[in-house]
Formats: C-alpha cells, structure tokens, sequence
C-alpha cells in the first residue's frame, strides 16, 4: 500500500508545474567545443542524424508531427540524453493532467461506490439462488407426473406411428388389388387412388351415422310407443313431437 492516500498524492501532482519548455532548441545543441563532448556528437554525421529524425521545427520542410511535444516525447524515449531534449518534458502538462483526473473520476469510481456496487451484486446472486432453488424444488415435486407424462406421449407417438403404417401397407395393397401391379407411393396415381380413398372412406363414415342417428330415433320412438299406454292411464300426456337430444357419444 503507498504511504499516502491516493486523494493526497492526486493533489500533489495536479500542483506540480513543470519548467516552461525552451523555444530555442538550440540549447540543447551538443557544445562541440566542450572536451566533455563525446566525438561521435561534433561530426557532421551526427548532426544530420539529429537533424533527420528531429528536424528543425522553425524550417516550413519539418513535418507537422516532428513539430508536437509527443514526438519531443520519443525522442527522450529513444535517445535519453542524447535527444538533447530535458526529461521534464516527459511530465503531463496542465491539460493533460486534467484529462487524466477526468477520466479517473469517470472510470475509477470511490470506495463507497465500489462496496455499494458489491452489495447489490452479492444481493441479486442471492435473489437469484433462492428462485433456482425454489424452481428445482418445485420441478421435482412434479417430475412424477412428468415422467408419466413423457411415457404417455411416447407410447401416445408410437401408436400413431404404428397405425400410420398399418394404413399405409393397407393403402398399398388396395393399389395394388385395383391395378394388379406394386406402385411407387410417391407416384400421381397413387397420390390419386388415395385421395378417391379417403372420400369414400368419409362418405362411408357419414352415412354410418346417420344410420346410427336413425336408429337412436327409432328406438327412442319405439319406447316412447311401448310406454304410452302406461303413462296415459296415470295422467300423463307424451309430445311425440318433442326434439331428440342427441346421445354424448355420437359425434
């Protein structure tokens, strides 16, 4: 942990002012008459190196990003000393000092909201662990009756399957009975002999119940018939108009 709070080191540093950068760079010229100068820095080598990669900035050819304090910034980064340039020019300036604590305050919340965020976090988990807990727990209050339930669609599936098929071998050999010959039941006649099939088949189940809606009338007139004499001679009269209602298991 440092020594200081953070907000204390903060307020050091935003009123830290770093030394005005020089305009004349010129200064930091290596001073080829000085014996302390290493040789490699009074040949003209050198001073065309320097020149290349940092370039005059008052000469109109120096291009524009050799001109800002982020290229002054490498060139320290690179050379050290040897860049002629001083290591304050490293230190954020006023403004960017500025956006720094901006930034922090925007993407580095406090401790107060750090905790106040881990608390409601740790409170939607458990939220949501106790409703998984009540689910599963309800799930397996049912899963009798599920598994049932799975069982009955299975068998529920295989018998369709089952009567599926029988219907259509059925089909096939019907085709087969009325042309004399195995077809292809992908084929248009198939495809025709089956609808014809079906229509007889309903035309088949219609008049079957109305035979059957028939003989329910004629039972029920036979009863009434059958029991009329008895109910007459108790006082009972019989509308042998009144509407039949129709049986629950017919359809």
């Amino acid at each position: 942990e440092h020594p200081r709070p953070r907000q204390e080191c903060c307020v050091q540093v935003a009123r830290y002012r770093a030394p005005p950068f020089p305009v004349d760079r010129g200064r930091y010229k290596p001073d080829k008459s000085d014996p302390r100068t290493p040789e490699y820095k009074k040949t003209l080598k050198f001073d065309r190196k320097m020149w290349g990669r940092q370039g005059d900035k008052s000469d109109p050819r120096t291009p524009e990003y050799k001109k800002t304090l982020k290229f002054d910034r490498k060139m320290w980064g690179r050379q050290g000393d040897k860049s002629g340039f001083s290591a304050s020019i490293c230190w954020p300036t006023e403004a960017e000092l500025e956006e720094m604590l901006e930034e922090e305050r925007d993407w580095q919340p406090s401790l107060a909201e750090m905790q106040s965020n881990i608390a409601a976090r740790r409170a939607a988990e458990e939220r949501e662990r106790l409703a998984k807990e009540k689910l599963i727990a309800a799930n397996l209050a049912r899963m009798p009756q599920l598994i049932e339930q799975v069982h009955a669609d299975r068998r529920l599936k295989q018998e369709q399957l089952e009567e599926a098929k029988k219907r259509k071998d059925h089909l096939m050999a019907q085709a087969q009975e009325r042309l004399g010959y195995g077809v292809n039941p992908k084929s248009p006649k198939f495809i025709a002999m089956v609808e014809e099939i079906e229509k007889e088949e309903r035309k088949q189940k219609k008049q079957a119940k109305k035979a059957k809606q028939e003989a329910m009338k004629e039972a029920y007139r036979k009863a009434l018939e059958a029991a009329e004499g008895g109910r007459i001679q108790d006082g009972a009269a019989i509308d042998p108009q009144a509407q039949l209602k129709p049986h629950k298991g017919s359809s």
